[in-house]
């Protein structure tokens, strides 16, 4: 399985200890779990977006500006 070698300051690695012992995983779990988080609360950011702008022409064709 691909793996990932990350260096972090002292001060870094003890708040990610810290968070993974507060969340009962394992600092392994933990910075994976948040890591695959990130990623995909961004792609769904980003393909949110994408058709807020599809939709946004019809949405003011369809409402007035005091109706939006």
């Amino acid at each position: 399985m691909p793996a990932l070698n990350i260096e972090f300051t002292p001060e870094e690695m003890a708040r990610l200890r810290n968070r993974a012992k507060i969340t009962g995983k394992s600092l392994k779990e933990h910075v994976h779990d948040v890591t695959v988080e990130e990623a995909d609360r961004i792609a769904f950011v980003e393909g949110a977006a994408t058709e807020a702008e599809r939709i946004l022409p019809g949405v003011v064709e369809r409402f007035p500006a005091g109706l939006r």
